[in-house]
């Protein structure tokens, strides 16, 4: 367990004046798109079950869903859910309930001023390929870039799509109950690209986005009117401070797919969901990971995002989109993963001070890993972060 938190108590409010760029006054906080399960447990001094190590938080509510009728639940019942689900499903639902605990004392017990919650969105995904990393002992989970549900019209039509009456947050409820002063739900949303990629499998993907981008543009439109809604409700629930958007769109040397692609059939549609978070006064954090350089005009002029997060030396350096873009939005993290995988907590502490020095003085900017904090990143590592961004706050006077 963590022995020295980033802070004490959760100040949400001072989080949102910084994603906002309302102020410059400090302290830098601290942010992340989410942390592994077991990484969460260690630092929470906590268990959880054996083979939900590399799951975010609520994986498996999110993901088996539609294995029961999770839409009429209420708020209402949850003393009553779970003997609401199959018996079979009794022991996962059990287990999301636990991840759901650990992450908000997580969230807690490091000094964050949020905790991460999914909404349900009972879709059917295709599913995720795993395999343990016998250097590290770790489970891990990837994509299957080959197949995926949907890969042509046929499939599409077939595929049984949930109606937005089928939105449920009941995550948000049960953590609500039980959040200290200060803190508010940071809303994680899957995005509808990375959605698309998921249904389909890169591989389709990028082949119809040229032989028939209408049917793209098709499930793109079905997701976009699920994630609506979604957004919509999530942020008029009054426990919740901010939408996390995760969208991944770029590979180390460029976009996914051709820019003039996404900004015709992804960009628009990304502003509506935007709008959807802004018309509560919530804030919209967009995700990417990748080289998204060419869409950037994009998400800041038409989507209307407040913040960028996911950043990566190897491609541009948080300091470098902070002298770019800082003026108009809010940089989130910046602390590279592989540093927190394979380098010194004095190399931690040492990158961390550089961004802070960089770009700290001119606000608008949270500290954190430069994607999440994976269950490889070095515990020692994610604490080094955290506390040398502590003491640079104090050492300017903000404690």
């Amino acid at each position: 367990m963590i022995e020295r938190p980033f802070k004490q108590g959760a100040d949400f409010e001072a989080l949102r004046r910084v994603i906002l760029r309302e102020t410059t006054a400090g302290p830098v906080p601290i942010i992340e798109l989410g942390a592994d399960a077991s990484v969460m447990a260690e630092v929470a001094g906590m268990e959880i079950p054996a083979d939900q190590g590399g799951d975010f938080v609520s994986n498996y509510i999110r993901h088996n869903a539609m294995a029961f009728d999770v839409g009429k639940l209420a708020p209402a019942q949850l003393s009553d859910f779970r003997s609401l689900v199959p018996e079979l499903l009794a022991e996962e639902v059990e287990a999301s309930l636990k991840l759901i605990d650990v992450s908000l004392a997580f969230h807690a017990v490091a000094g964050y001023d949020y905790v991460t919650v999914y909404p349900i969105v009972p879709m059917l995904r295709t599913r995720t390929l795993q395999a343990e990393n016998p250097q590290q002992g770790r489970v891990r989970v990837w994509q299957e870039e080959h197949r995926g549900l949907i890969t042509d019209r046929r499939e599409f039509e077939a595929y049984p799509w949930p109606s937005t009456d089928q939105i449920n947050l009941l995550p948000i409820d049960y953590v609500a109950a039980k959040m200290p002063a200060g803190m508010k739900v940071m809303v994680s949303y899957l995005g509808i690209f990375d959605d698309l990629k998921l249904l389909m499998g890169f591989e389709p993907m990028a082949i119809k986005s040229i032989e028939e981008p209408e049917l793209l543009g098709d499930i793109l439109e079905r997701l976009t009117v699920l994630a609506e809604a979604a957004v919509d409700q999530c942020a008029a629930h009054p426990a919740v401070g901010a939408v996390f958007y995760g969208e991944d769109m770029g590979f180390k040397t460029g976009t996914m797919l051709n820019p003039r692609f996404m900004r015709e059939w992804v960009i628009p549609r990304h502003q509506r969901i935007a709008a959807a978070c802004h018309r509560h006064g919530k804030p919209f954090i967009f995700h990417s990971c990748g080289r998204i350089e060419a869409l950037m005009e994009d998400l800041i002029e038409v989507v209307k995002i407040d913040a960028k997060h996911s950043f990566q030396d190897n491609i541009e350096p948080i300091e470098e989109a902070y002298r770019k873009y800082h003026d108009r939005i809010a940089l989130l993290g910046g602390v590279d993963v592989d540093l927190l995988a394979r380098g010194t907590p004095g190399q931690v502490r040492g990158r961390t001070r550089q961004i802070l020095e960089a770009c700290g003085p001119g606000g608008g900017i949270a500290i954190g890993s430069g994607n999440s904090v994976t269950n490889y990143c070095r515990i020692e590592n994610y604490y080094a972060m955290l506390d040398e961004t502590r003491a640079w706050n104090e050492e300017h006077g903000w404690s």
